[in-house]
């Protein structure tokens, strides 16, 4: 009699051994809101120094009055009072510093005279610039009289203010205060003075003045003006890009 063999039995698997499974532990709240940190491999690499300045001499500033932007050669034509013209030809660097020089025609002269000029400004803004310049006014020598008793001489003043200056579209206008030095007749000569040619005192005083232009980074028209030492003038002034960093634009462009 035959009998059927029983059918094989499955072998269970066995037991995942007790050290393979780990369960991780719950994170408490300060886990689960802190931020992870990048490594400093995979961080954005520092700008170099040359790309910071590159930014900084290409940021938007106000078109100033006193200083002129990096790289860029100014020309001014003033015409006004004590002197019949002057001419202006300046240099701006870092954003920061103007150097110049002006000729100036007195009336009743054939050559010029000469003066230096220089600015520098501590900020430069889209609305405010905040800085100081130099600059001196030629006056005609006084005149003869036909007296002996009385001596010619070359006036001149000299300004060193702070300027502060506010900017909007096409204006931008604002004030200067400081030291202004001058020469001044004396108003009783003495012997010693007319025997050394001496007709004239250096005073120095506290000066003001007031600006305003109108016109585009390129081209403007400015009206100033200066005390105790008095001048007034109208200056036309056009500016060309030498080697400026900023997008050079038209002549209409603020």
């Amino acid at each position: 009699m035959l009998h059927a063999s029983p059918a094989p039995q499955s072998m269970p698997e066995p037991a995942p051994a007790l050290g393979t499974l780990s369960v991780a532990p719950p994170k408490s709240t300060l886990q689960r809101l802190e931020v992870p940190q990048t490594p400093a491999s995979a961080s954005t690499p520092r700008p170099s120094a040359r790309e910071r300045l590159r930014r900084y001499l290409t940021r938007p500033v106000a078109r100033s009055v006193r200083y002129l932007d990096h790289g860029v050669i100014g020309v001014g034509v003033a015409l006004g009072l004590p002197e019949l013209y002057r001419v202006e030809l300046q240099l701006g660097l870092l954003d920061h510093v103007t150097l110049g020089a002006t000729a100036h025609w007195l009336p009743g002269q054939v050559r010029p005279n000469w003066s230096p000029k220089a600015a520098v400004a501590f900020y430069r803004g889209r609305l405010l610039e905040v800085g100081a310049f130099y600059q001196q006014v030629l006056y005609p020598p006084t005149r003869d009289d036909g007296d002996p008793q009385t001596i010619e001489f070359q006036r001149r003043a000299q300004y060193l203010m702070a300027s502060v200056s506010l900017s909007q579209a096409w204006l931008t206008g604002g004030f200067d205060i400081g030291w202004a030095r001058g020469r001044e007749a004396q108003a009783l000569l003495t012997a010693e003075d007319l025997e050394n040619g001496t007709a004239f005192v250096v005073r120095d005083r506290l000066g003001g003045g007031l600006h305003l232009r109108f016109g585009t980074r390129r081209v403007g028209v400015t009206m100033q003006g200066w005390y105790p030492y008095l001048a007034a003038e109208l200056v036309l002034d056009v500016r060309f890009g030498a080697f400026e960093m900023r997008r050079r634009g038209g002549w209409r462009e603020l």
